[in-house]
């Protein structure tokens, strides 16, 4: 009996602490992101194929992510691309090698999901830039959405 209630006990303590290890972070939008954390790439690699669909054309790209305490990314997900082809697997990589510091308001480094638009090809522009980049704009995403 004393051992089924030990058993129980660590069972309900372990599970307690996975919980805690995945407890869903904060869902930010994009616009409030750099008030948690700050990007601090001055640019950003991509691992771009030498022969791939679209990858000549303008468009963009939305992805999905979350800013993890060590302020580097994961759970990354391509969210749209316009038009399809590459361009996702282009941006998913580029928010791989995105790194990021806490600002004072997030001296916790608490963690954050949140989102970006990543143009490609894009013109000159800024009316015409934004025009491309429309289609990919994504005005609410929840945790289970990741």
């Amino acid at each position: 009996m004393k051992r089924l209630a030990f058993m129980t006990l660590a069972l309900s303590v372990a599970a307690g602490a996975s919980a805690q290890s995945i407890d869903a972070p904060k869902v930010v939008v994009p616009d409030k992101l750099a008030d948690y954390w700050v990007l601090i790439n001055s640019s950003v690699e991509a691992d771009v194929p030498n022969i791939a669909k679209n990858i000549n054309t303008p468009g963009c790209a939305a992805v999905s992510f979350v800013v993890d305490k060590n302020g580097s990314t994961s759970q990354i997900k391509v969210q749209r691309v316009v038009p399809a082809g590459d361009l996702g697997k282009i941006a998913q990589s580029m928010a791989k090698h995105m790194r990021f510091e806490p600002t004072v308001a997030n001296s916790a480094r608490g963690r954050v999901f949140s989102w970006l638009i990543f143009p490609f090809n894009s013109p000159a522009d800024a009316d015409a830039r934004s025009a491309m980049m429309k289609p990919c704009a994504i005005d609410k995403l929840g945790w289970e959405d990741r």
